[in-house]
């Protein structure tokens, strides 16, 4: 069996699960709204965590405190809200598009890195994005 770098490993296992997730959320969004969609899948955030902090317990009395936090509670912030609006979407429209469209956030990613953190484009990284453009398109029509 060929051995896969760890980033690729766990990037499949992100990706078969949020591909789980976004299936779930399409079929409890058949008889639950949106807002309630979130309540009820955030009780499936909460019980992980207890299984984070026994996996991870050092981190929280070894981090320190910094702007870094700030960071990641917005992060939480933004995904927590970019998930209700994806369930207010899967709600309204077909999982096939819905998932596939904003599966391409990307997108934002990469040219938020370009612009403020300086990161390189490459031809690739260009291309790749434009055809995320692409997908967008052909999909929401």
């Amino acid at each position: 069996m060929p051995k896969f770098p760890n980033w690729l490993l766990n990037s499949l296992f992100s990706f078969l699960l949020w591909g789980f997730w976004g299936f779930f959320g399409k079929l409890a969004s058949f008889s639950l709204r949106g807002e309630a969609l979130l309540l009820f899948s955030s009780i499936g955030w909460i019980t992980t965590f207890p299984l984070y902090y026994f996996l991870y317990r050092d981190i929280f009395h070894s981090t320190h405190l910094g702007v870094d936090v700030v960071w990641a509670v917005l992060s939480g912030i933004a995904g927590s809200l970019g998930v209700l609006f994806f369930y207010f979407a899967l709600a309204r429209g077909e999982a096939t598009r819905v998932v596939a469209i904003t599966a391409a956030y990307p997108l934002v990613t990469a040219i938020l890195a370009f612009i403020i953190l300086r990161e390189a484009f490459t031809v690739s990284k260009i291309v790749g994005l434009l055809f995320a453009l692409l997908g967008i398109y052909f999909l929401s029509r």
